[in-house]
């Protein structure tokens, strides 16, 4: 069976999309028809489609920490968004160590302004009857991570946020939705970097899938939830991790630290 292109004739923002898994994604949409408008810190990377699939990338340059939401992200009139942007910004810390004055920047870039985006939104997708919202979590926002209190937190409460605005929404007509990756290789997350070559063998007992993950692997599934394919799908989350949420999550190092890649399994 071929579906065909399942967003044609809707218009999508992502953001953080010049890198990683939101160009991914955008690059999947405009694939599928899309007319996508990325949204990101940073000049989009390359994000040329093929013009015969009938979509199209275009992009702002804008710090979604900053307020307000640009009148083009609104006025671009979105189908489909997706709120892409998340980082730890900082190395592990215990929480009795953290620093409170970087909180609101965890917060910020992990979860309000995925709100705020969505508020933005959201009137013009209620207006026309139709809309998802995909926000992209984390698996930490399911299970602890240690040294990153404050962030997993955060991502846990984007979490809920999708599930409740989803109860709210779906008479609307816009369904809400979430994937949480882990073991994706990505800018923020150079797996090929962090791995040294002689423990690549292990992947197969870090997850059940092996790894690490592609950002297509993400985008694949934000394509399914963006799509009429999920048309009865709303306030889920979508693991693609190759399995680590199911499996297990962090363990103690013998140096007092914390892996999820132990290398004596």
């Amino acid at each position: 069976m071929n579906p065909g292109a399942l967003l044609a004739g809707r218009r999508a923002v992502v953001t953080g999309g010049a890198a990683g898994i939101g160009a991914a994604v955008a690059r999947s949409f405009a694939a599928h028809g899309a007319a996508v408008l990325v949204a990101d810190v940073d000049p989009p990377g390359d994000l040329d489609v093929d013009p015969a699939a009938g979509g199209a990338i275009d992009s702002i340059v804008w710090d979604v920490r900053d307020t307000p939401c640009p009148a083009a992200v609104v006025d671009h009139r979105p189908d489909v968004l997706v709120n892409n942007v998340g980082h730890f910004i900082r190395p592990p810390r215990t929480f009795d160590a953290d620093d409170p004055a970087v909180w609101d920047d965890l917060h910020d870039v992990n979860f309000a302004h995925a709100m705020r985006l969505t508020h933005a939104v959201l009137p013009g997708m209620t207006e026309r009857g139709r809309g998802s919202i995909v926000n992209i979590t984390t698996v930490e926002a399911h299970r602890a991570i240690p040294g990153h209190t404050v962030y997993s937190a955060y991502k846990a409460a984007l979490t809920q946020f999708t599930r409740s605005l989803a109860a709210e929404v779906g008479p609307a007509g816009i369904r809400v939705n979430a994937v949480a990756p882990d073991l994706v290789e990505t800018v923020q997350v150079p797996y090929g970097k962090l791995v040294a070559e002689q423990d690549r063998a292990l992947w197969p007992s870090w997850s059940p899938l092996g790894g690490p993950g592609r950002p297509e692997d993400v985008a694949g599934a934000v394509l399914f939830l963006a799509s009429d394919l999920s048309r009865f799908v709303t306030g889920g989350t979508v693991h693609v991790d190759g399995g680590t949420h199911s499996s297990g999550g962090w363990v103690p190092r013998r140096d007092g630290g914390w892996t999820n890649r132990p290398r004596n399994p």
